[in-house]
């Protein structure tokens, strides 16, 4: 079992997902936009609940959410952006904890 929190989980995944989709990382941008979001969705599984009070983890999620979409269409710069979005959701989501 995890001793991760739920942000600190969502915090990784889009760190890594992020990097991994930075132009200079994507050889093949469409077989990277695909692993990237199998990688955001499964780490959006593993959050788990969150407390109705924290609103900016709520907002981080629905950006990572948005994020998958745009990944499932190749769509790397909008999906960079949400996953930005989500990175400065979390950073007040820590601090509020």
């Amino acid at each position: 079992m995890s001793t991760r929190t739920s942000t600190e989980v969502l915090e990784l995944a889009v760190e890594q997902v992020l990097a991994a989709v930075r132009p200079a990382s994507l050889g093949d941008p469409v077989a990277g936009a695909r692993h990237a979001e199998e990688s955001l969705r499964d780490a959006l599984r593993d959050t788990g609940p969150v407390a109705d009070d924290n609103v900016a983890l709520r907002y981080a999620l629905a950006c990572a959410e948005a994020a998958c979409e745009h990944l499932k269409y190749c769509e790397i710069q909008e999906a960079r952006t949400l996953l930005t979005a989500a990175r400065g959701q979390l950073v007040l989501a820590r601090s509020a904890a």
